[in-house]
């Protein structure tokens, strides 16, 4: 049973990194218009995956 909760639990970091990144993409699509942003939105979320990694990375030294 504990097995089965902590695999739960690993699965929730990556939805909820799933559900940042669109937020994150509806977010960039609806500032497009007004505000200019110097990069495409695939480069934005691959930095921001990158950054999600670097700092997990970071809390598990």
């Amino acid at each position: 049973m504990a097995d089965a909760a902590a695999a739960s639990g690993a699965w929730d970091g990556l939805i909820v990194l799933g559900l940042l990144v669109l937020l994150l993409v509806l977010g960039v699509r609806k500032l497009r218009p007004r505000v200019h942003i110097p990069w495409t939105t695939g480069g934005i979320v691959v930095f921001f995956i990158f950054l999600c990694l670097l700092l997990w990375a970071w809390s598990w030294r």
